[in-house]
């Protein structure tokens, strides 16, 4: 396949993220990708942006020292990241504003409690050998190579990729997400050697704030079937063919979707807001 025109102009890289936002909604990836119409992360993703810097800042200096950075040093550079993405932009939905100040600041509560779990339960777990690790995989039958940044690859080749989560994950979540699937493939590049063990380690922001680990595992069949959905979404796109979320999908509401209110798939009469108090 030949990608050709505008809609490739900037097109370097093909990512999870990208593939699970046109399995979503290929409306929405138009308008991130192609039109570079972007709206900012919601709290959440900023709460998660600041725990994962808290582990990059942990794991880092553990490559070479093995031991653990102060738990203070985690939580000042949770709360110093969340609310650096905060200031870059944050999308709030038009029916939260009123309470958004509120919002943002339990957001940065959320980053330091959840940090501290991290540093509790997580941190402990894993001897970094590779930490924040970019990595691409050309392949076969694929115009522009796939690119994954591992979280962290332990010296053991143990896997570890860090979520966050309102609640916790069941065992299927796991097997159904793409990311290790592509994640296998780029540490055997990256090593020579498939992981000994992927596992989404999730910090659980839940009332009782918890840890869990969930193991899941990829083959290579697993890869080919990627390799065709990633082709299939790469022939939608050369032929200019977005397909809109399905009616009453989570991610087709303003709540989740900042493109919602200038959306063409949206009926006008349902872009009209309720009167005040009601």
């Amino acid at each position: 396949m030949t990608l050709t025109g505008r809609r490739f102009a900037d097109m370097r890289h093909i990512s999870i993220s990208q593939i699970n936002m046109f399995g979503r909604c290929g409306e929405q990836w138009r308008r991130r990708y192609l039109e570079r119409d972007i709206f900012p992360p919601g709290i959440a993703a900023h709460v998660g942006s600041g725990v994962h810097f808290a582990a990059e800042v942990n794991y880092r200096p553990k490559i070479d020292t093995g031991e653990d950075q102060p738990l203070d040093v985690l939580t000042d550079a949770a709360a110093e990241k969340y609310e650096q993405k905060i200031r870059d932009g944050v999308f709030i939905p038009r029916e939260q504003r009123a309470s958004a100040m509120s919002d943002i600041a339990k957001g940065k509560d959320r980053a330091v409690s959840l940090t501290r779990v991290y540093a509790g339960v997580i941190a402990p777990t894993m001897r970094p050998a590779y930490v924040e690790e970019r990595v691409e995989l050309q392949v076969d039958g694929l115009p522009v190579p796939f690119l994954g940044i591992l979280d962290c690859l332990g010296v053991d080749n143990h896997l570890s990729d860090l979520k966050t989560s309102s609640r916790k994950w069941n065992q299927a979540r796991a097997d159904h997400e793409l990311q290790p699937t592509l994640y296998q493939q780029l540490v055997k590049e990256l090593t020579g050697a498939p992981p000994t063990a992927i596992t989404f380690d999730i910090l659980v922001a839940a009332k009782r704030l918890a840890a869990q680990r969930v193991l899941t595992t990829r083959n290579d069949e697993d890869f080919a079937i990627l390799i065709r959905r990633t082709q299939l979404m790469l022939a939608q796109i050369e032929a200019g063919i977005f397909p809109p979320a399905q009616p009453g999908a989570w991610i087709c509401s303003p709540k989740w979707c900042g493109y919602w209110w200038s959306c063409p798939h949206i009926p006008p009469h349902k872009k009209i807001l309720p009167p005040a108090g009601v």
